[in-house]
């Protein structure tokens, strides 16, 4: 029987300190006691993660092992999508939605249990697609993104709100504080956010909005559950669409009850679909909570695109 290899990508820089390092080869090492050979790679800036697992896809590897926050396990899909290489994910970093989702164990003993048991199931991902612009708009988008044009996401792709809060967090603060961060700049934001509308083609059908969150599994951070329908392993979005309200503090009402699990409030839509065209000139998207550009882009679902490992 041939024995199974695993690569563990971790960011040393992600999230809180710690001992990262120590951490992947503590891992390596329960892993070997089990019968997996494992190595581990730290990544050494922005997109390194996808470079570190497409090395580790042409290599062969049966396993690879995402540890941090969803930043780090956003790149590391970017290069496993449409392979037979199965995806573990160690929670980590800021904050690790998709490991709670998946109800991964935290206990490093029990998570090595889990990976050398081998359960897998085949889920579907998101895909953003940024179209082409033109003219000074295009230069501007050269010059503040250098991320692909297609970018595949977990979880979900927030547009407006939310990625306007994760374009200006507070870097130090966040390696400093995990999401704390994150509801400081959210509270700035009550003061400050100016709501850009935008449109919403969603299998044809048109809305309005000046936020929308496309959910691709049910999770979100800070324990709110913004698409509560939708599942991973299915191959469509469910897709939260809020109006505009009469001053940014009347969108706290749809938070909370977000937070609370409660239904949406009146004018707040949940729509299920395949594909979605969003269009504006000005309005910023994130997809598991990395920012990725502005509209126009579109979503679609590649369904069946990855095998992940669950308890």
């Amino acid at each position: 029987m041939a024995i199974k290899r695993a690569t563990i990508i971790f960011n040393p820089a992600s999230g809180r300190s710690g001992r990262r390092a120590e951490h992947s080869q503590l891992m390596a090492r329960l892993l070997g006691e089990r019968g997996i050979e494992a190595q581990s790679r730290a990544t050494q800036g922005p997109m390194d993660a996808t470079r570190l697992a497409r090395e580790a896809v042409q290599r062969g590897v049966d396993i690879i092992i995402s540890y941090g926050g969803d930043g780090t396990l956003n790149e590391v899909i970017q290069a496993m999508a449409n392979t037979p290489t199965q995806l573990a994910v160690w929670a980590g970093g800021t904050a690790n939605v998709v490991a709670v989702d998946l109800e991964m164990p935290t206990d490093v003993n029990k998570l090595a249990d889990v990976i050398t048991a081998g359960r897998v199931k085949r889920i579907a991902l998101g895909k953003a697609i940024r179209l082409q612009v033109t003219g000074n708009r295009e230069q501007e988008e050269k010059e503040r993104s250098s991320v692909p044009s297609e970018r595949y996401f977990f979880m979900f792709a927030g547009i407006g709100l939310d990625a306007s809060i994760a374009r200006n967090v507070n870097p130090r603060l966040k390696r400093r504080t995990g999401e704390f961060a994150f509801w400081v700049e959210g509270i700035k934001h009550l003061f400050s956010w100016k709501p850009e509308n935008f449109t919403l083609d969603i299998d044809g059908e048109k809305h309005e909005a000046v936020f929308a969150l496309v959910g691709k599994g049910k999770g979100y951070g800070g324990g709110f559950h913004v698409t509560p329908n939708a599942r991973l392993e299915e191959p469509w979005f469910e897709v939260y669409i809020v109006p505009r309200r009469s001053n940014n503090f009347a969108y706290l009402a749809d938070l909370a009850r977000c937070f609370r699990g409660a239904p949406p409030k009146e004018g707040v839509k949940l729509i299920q679909g395949h594909r979605i065209e969003a269009n504006s000139s000005e309005t910023w998207v994130e997809v598991d909570g990395e920012v990725i550009g502005k509209l126009p882009m579109t979503f679609d679902v590649a369904p069946s695109a990855l095998s992940v490992i669950v308890p």
